[in-house]
């Protein structure tokens, strides 16, 4: 990758933005998109919630998930085609109240991975679709069963699997908003057969907004991968979660990673459904220090942790929304990691919005690309950038 020497945006540990002239590798972006004929939207909706990026039909390329929320298809899948497009197949046929924040795991242990949904403000139903590899355009398809449902507990922005306890079987987190609840579910040993999953609450609050943003990271390095989001950490101990506050930033998107070396990992949080600045934080002294990485971003609701150029760095990959949002201002970023925490901004685009904007191997090239899905500002619609 070519060295670029520009003026850029440095941002030090002491959250004061600096400018000065930094040496950068600095990605070539190709951008495709649904209205270039790269492929076709989801539907003919205009509220896209969620995105998934993994390896569909495992052939070492990943493929990437859409779901919206106001018809049908709710869920469809993309991969990618020997002409560099993209072939859309449908998942769900049937619409579905889909949220925002899903996951993927390998739920029935048959070796692929399948996926994970929550519902909306309007449903309380979690679900999971297994993966029907290698039949992907057989007659059955993927089959949609329920986590849970009828508990009236909605608006299930986030989840992630992980196995929380330490009992060496993975489970599912989730919030509710409606609930004021984070919840958690195992896995049933048969789950094609279960009706559903044996739910629990694990932590509840009463005040401030609704809170979302997840993550996964074992955070004080016991060998247990802990529950980030929210602000907090959920640690499991003596049979029961304990929450450890990390800012005062509930509602937040979450990204864990390790940006300085050695120590506990750090934390990164955006203001996903407000505007406000995007700070990262790090375990200094017995507390966590907060520093600044961007003063104000607009509905920063995409947010990722990756080494993104390939110098053995975490990377910061930002993304704003259009409406709810910066609109035709909307700025897709990354702020690469250069080191002791130190960042250099890049601009990739501007007037593109993100919502649930993800990153992944899109074309098989082996290094990072970006899926940019909006919610409603130039939905039903699909951005990517391939990196060179």
């Amino acid at each position: 990758m070519a060295i670029n020497r520009r003026w850029q945006a440095s941002v030090g540990l002491a959250g004061v933005v600096l400018w000065g002239l930094a040496a950068v590798g600095q990605a070539g972006w190709a951008y495709r998109s649904s209205a270039d004929g790269a492929m076709e939207p989801p539907n003919g909706g205009n509220q896209q919630t969620a995105c998934l990026v993994l390896d569909i039909d495992q052939n070492g390329t990943d493929d990437f998930v859409i779901a919206e929320r106001t018809q049908g298809p709710s869920v469809v899948w993309y991969a990618r085609q020997g002409d560099g497009t993209w072939k859309r197949r449908v998942i769900e046929t049937t619409p579905l109240h889909i949220e925002a924040g899903g996951d993927v795991f390998d739920i029935d242990g048959d070796g692929d991975l399948d996926i994970v949904f929550c519902g909306d403000w309007k449903d309380d139903g979690v679900w999971w679709w297994e993966n029907p590899h290698p039949n992907h355009d057989g007659p059955e398809g993927w089959v949609r069963r329920t986590i849970k449902s009828g508990d009236g507990a909605r608006y299930q922005h986030d989840c992630r699997f992980g196995d929380f306890d330490g009992d060496g079987r993975a489970e599912l987190a989730w919030w509710s908003q409606t609930a004021k609840k984070l919840f958690l579910a195992d896995i049933p040993t048969d789950p094609r057969r279960a009706k559903a999953w044996d739910c629990r609450e694990i932590w509840s609050y009463t005040d401030g907004p609704g809170h979302e943003g997840m993550d996964v990271a074992d955070v004080d390095g016991d060998g247990t991968v802990d529950i980030v989001g929210a602000g907090y950490w959920f640690k499991y101990a003596v049979g029961r979660f304990q929450a450890h506050l990390i800012a005062p930033r509930p509602s937040t998107r979450c990204a864990v990673g390790q940006i300085i070396p050695g120590g506990r990992p750090e934390v990164v949080l955006s203001p996903g459904d407000s505007d406000g600045p995007v700070e990262w934080y790090e375990w200094k002294d017995g507390a966590w220090a907060g520093h600044t990485l961007l003063r104000r971003a607009i509905h920063a609701h995409s947010l990722a942790l990756r080494d993104i150029n390939g110098d053995g760095r975490l990377d910061v990959f930002v993304a704003e929304m259009g409406s709810p949002g910066a609109g035709a201002k909307a700025r897709t970023m990354i702020f690469r990691g250069l080191d002791r925490g130190r960042f250099a901004r890049e601009i990739v685009a501007v007037g593109k919005a993100n919502h649930e904007s993800r990153l992944g191997d899109l074309d098989g090239d082996g290094d990072v690309d970006i899926i940019g899905k909006p919610y409603s500002y130039g939905a039903p619609g699909l951005h990517i950038w391939l990196q060179d």
